[in-house]
């Protein structure tokens, strides 16, 4: 009947709604990999609690309750035991180290350029010239720090200039540069050249291919990332930890 539908329904709404306060907050501000894997068990059950009259309906409430309070024991037991919380939460990843990106983690987590070019953008960053450390947390999201967080580590140049001390040496980049000398149109992305930010930024594919050359790149797929600043080509360096 249509009417014990709509009940079922009731009651799995706010049956789940208490379940996830029970639960505790973390379930909604921070949903790992765990925590995604309980919400989607918890959906398909409710879903066959509405939709099949094959098994009673309080086996479905008991089966989510179930759930819900294996998940509070491990959530308990995880806040006490480290190994078994790093099991099932995962740990951080930092895939980038002094301005450098860390290859190795990035295929490990299976991250690339282009995904950490989009979280820069969203976070108003526009070269990775301006990222001392990238860090990729357990719940898929990724923290940034800037070199002008750490003031203390910059150096001073002949000129009083403030540099980025992991930098290149051949110029290639001034941790100093204002604002609009950085753009946010990368040149070289996973080894790949972006015609259009060129024709956007009004260079040459000439140019481009002179300004790596200059720095010892035979070809643009050896380039993870080279963004356009100072009226230079940054080009961002590699490590494996």
């Amino acid at each position: 009947m249509e009417w014990m539908l709509l009940l079922k329904i009731s009651v799995i709404y706010f049956f789940i709604l208490f379940l996830l306060k029970f639960m505790g907050k973390r379930e909604i501000g921070q949903l790992s990999l765990f925590d995604f894997v309980v919400v989607l068990l918890i959906a398909d059950i409710a879903v066959i609690g509405v939709e099949t009259g094959d098994v009673p309906f309080y086996m479905t409430l008991l089966s989510i309750l179930l759930i819900g309070i294996i998940q509070k024991l491990l959530a308990v037991i995880m806040l006490k035991i480290k190994f078994i919380r790093d099991f099932f939460d995962g740990k951080e990843s930092i895939i980038m180290i002094d301005g450098k990106l860390n290859i190795k983690e990035m295929k490990k987590q299976s991250y690339n350029v282009d995904d950490l070019v989009v979280q820069m953008r969203i976070k108003n960053i526009r070269s990775l010239s301006e990222v001392r450390y990238a860090v990729l947390e357990s719940n898929g999201e990724i923290s940034i720090f800037k070199f002008k967080d750490f003031p203390s580590d910059e150096v001073k140049s002949k000129t009083g200039t403030a540099h980025n001390p992991a930098a290149k040496t051949d110029g290639g980049y001034d941790i100093a540069a204002t604002p609009a000398e950085i753009y946010p149109f990368p040149l070289i992305v996973s080894g790949k050249v972006h015609k259009g930010n060129l024709k956007l930024l009004g260079l040459s594919e000439d140019w481009l291919r002179k300004e790596f050359r200059k720095k010892g790149y035979q070809s643009e797929k050896e380039i993870y990332y080279a963004n356009y600043e100072n009226k230079k080509l940054f080009i961002i360096e590699t490590c494996d930890f």
